[in-house]
């Protein structure tokens, strides 16, 4: 992890768009809570925010270290599936350290971040990968 010292992790934000059925989705991964927020052609129709322990914290954002590393591209998308669409960034305070978009395809750590989220907001809140 050759960023963690020099990269501190404030936030992520994965944005999700599903173009058919005019939805979006903006989960935001904050210090100490995860707000989702629900749109329907761009006007906000419902959100939620879950607290998050320490431990989730840590446990997410060690993998959030390693998708800066170890993410070899941008763009991980899949050609058939163009009405589904996701963007990830992984930002500090004063920049974006990293941001990559794809299709219906995870990015490399995409199911464990899936994982750490789905303990925190359950299944029924997830829309991305």
């Amino acid at each position: 992890m050759k960023n963690q010292e020099s990269t501190h992790i404030t936030s992520c934000t994965i944005s999700w768009e599903n173009t058919e059925d005019v939805l979006s989705v903006v989960t935001k991964v904050l210090q100490t809570e995860i707000q989702v927020r629900l749109y329907n052609a761009g006007s906000l129709i419902g959100g939620r925010i879950w607290p998050m322990s320490e431990q989730q914290k840590e446990e997410l954002y060690s993998i959030l270290y390693k998708c800066i590393d170890e993410w070899d591209c941008d763009d991980y998308s899949v050609d058939e599936f163009d009405c589904i669409h996701w963007q990830f960034k992984i930002c500090s305070q004063r920049s974006c350290h990293r941001t990559v978009c794809g299709t219906i395809e995870p990015p490399p750590h995409g199911t464990e971040i899936k994982q750490v989220l789905i303990e925190i907001i359950g299944e029924d809140n997830l829309y991305f990968f």
